[in-house]
């Protein structure tokens, strides 16, 4: 039974008064303050208002932040890329210097290429005379 019920039951005359919860209730109203006071409602204002500007600020703070953070991966996973794709440039410059000096040794890499073909082409008609006899 709570305070309210008790109360109740006591002004409908169902229970008797008990002056020891009432002189405890009265100390306890005694003890809140009045709201209807014009300095209490504007200092109360006015110290909620300063703890929601606070609670702001540490929220635009930590935008701030999080936008910084942003910036700063998107920076460095842009300056990645351009590494990679410098040093890709330079694989194919280091492969293109390759080729013409393979190219300029006089026909050496020719013979390599070609015999690369040669071995190709054979493989290719050994494959088709094996598969042909498989058929047969």
């Amino acid at each position: 039974m709570g305070i309210r019920d008790y109360l109740q039951k006591v002004a409908k005359k169902k229970l008797p008064i008990n002056h020891q919860i009432l002189y405890q209730l009265q100390d306890v109203f005694n003890l809140l303050p009045n709201l209807n006071v014009e300095g209490f409602t504007r200092s109360f204002a006015v110290k909620t208002n300063d703890q929601l500007l606070v609670v702001y600020v540490a929220s635009l703070i930590r935008s701030v932040i999080a936008l910084d953070n942003l910036i700063g991966n998107k920076l460095s996973i842009s300056e990645a890329e351009k590494k990679e794709s410098e040093k890709k440039k330079e694989e194919l410059k280091a492969k293109k210097a390759e080729g013409e000096e393979s190219k300029g040794a006089g026909g050496k890499g020719k013979e390599k290429e070609g015999e690369g073909k040669d071995d190709k082409a054979a493989g290719g008609k050994e494959a088709s005379s094996k598969g042909g006899s498989s058929k047969k």
